[in-house]
C-alpha cells in the first residue's frame, strides 16, 4: 500500500497522515481520472484508425473500447463450466451438514 501511495505522488508524510479510507478515495479519484483520459486517448485512436481504415479488410468501424484498456475491466467473467446437478446436490448436503452442527441440532 505504501509502494501504491507513493506512485499516486504522495510523500511518505502525506500518505502517513491519511486514514484509510482518505488513501482509498484519493487513489479512486486517481485511477477514475486516469480511465477518463484513457477514454479520451481511445477516442482519438479509434477515429485515426477509423480514416485509415480498409473497408474491405476491417469492414466493422474501430471502436474507443477497442483501444481502452479499462474497457474490459467491467465486464462480468465467463464461467468455464456449471455446477452438474449432482455437485449442487453434494453442496446443498454440505452446507445443511454444517448449519445443523453449528446450531446444535437445529437446521436451517
Amino acid at each position: 500500500m505504501y509502494e501504491e501511495g507513493l506512485a499516486c505522488g504522495l510523500s511518505p508524510r502525506e500518505f502517513w497522515s491519511l486514514t484509510f479510507y482518505e488513501f482509498s478515495a484519493y487513489t479512486r479519484s486517481i485511477r477514475d481520472a486516469d480511465e477518463r483520459q484513457w477514454w479520451h486517448t481511445a477516442s482519438l485512436m479509434a477515429l485515426h484508425a477509423n480514416m485509415n481504415r480498409d473497408s474491405k479488410k476491417q469492414p466493422t468501424p474501430y471502436k474507443p473500447k477497442d483501444f481502452n484498456p479499462y474497457a474490459h475491466e467491467n465486464q462480468k467473467a465467463k464461467f468455464v463450466r456449471q455446477f452438474t446437478d449432482e455437485q449442487k446436490e453434494l453442496t446443498r448436503d454440505w452446507v445443511n451438514t454444517y448449519y445443523s452442527q453449528k446450531d446444535g441440532g437445529q437446521g436451517q
